[in-house]
């Protein structure tokens, strides 16, 4: 698991590419929308209210409540919304791929961050689904290596089943249609071929 060049592989092919569902990943984006909207709703009530607290204070205190009011409003809805547009450059700078060599994660608006572990190092995979996940047809794959502390976690993936099985036919090299990566080996004088063949 490393960050290196994204084709290190002769003839690497990307077979499989998703990002976090959406609906569980960004749950509390809709949530954060909801209250935009509330906002946005209940602005004008939430104003004349503030000036009717302020025609009865006027009496005993100088307090601009009013525009106080319409400050606190507008940047709560401006804080929210960027808010919301972050979460979304989030969700969409996420992406998980499963290539003919390795399963890799690749993250980063600003900072790209590339995650991946290739199939010869992968020693156990855990699949897991909440209620929550089940119902949307997700769930979160951990990926194990060889070495502690070394593992890549598929959060929200799509069919976490379906990928688990993919990723097994990838590791024994089955069902896709390739052939797994070997190292060319160097090819044989004609003297250790003749030697090979006709030695007993």
């Amino acid at each position: 698991m490393a960050e290196r060049d994204p084709s290190p592989f002769a003839g690497e092919k990307v077979l499989f590419e998703t990002r976090p569902r959406f609906t569980l990943n960004l749950g509390s984006t809709i949530l954060k929308i909801f209250i935009l909207f509330l906002l946005l709703y209940l602005f004008t009530t939430v104003l004349a209210l503030a000036v009717s607290v302020q025609a009865i204070l006027i009496y005993y205190i100088q307090l601009p409540l009013v525009q106080a009011t319409s400050y606190i409003m507008l940047l709560l809805v401006v804080i929210l919304f960027f808010w919301i547009i972050w979460d979304l450059l989030s969700w969409r700078a996420v992406h998980y791929m499963l290539t003919t060599h390795r399963v890799m994660i690749k993250r980063g608006i600003f900072r790209k961050k590339k995650i991946y572990m290739p199939y010869n190092m992968i020693q156990d995979i855990d699949v897991s689904q909440g209620l929550l996940e089940r119902l949307f047809k997700a769930g979160d794959i951990e990926i194990f290596g060889g070495h502690e502390h070394t593992q890549v976690v598929l959060e929200d993936i799509p069919n976490p089943n379906q990928v688990d099985n993919t990723i097994n036919r990838l590791m024994q090299g089955e069902d896709i249609g390739y052939r797994k990566y070997k190292p060319r080996e160097a090819k044989k004088s004609i003297i250790e071929e003749y030697d090979k063949k006709f030695k007993l």
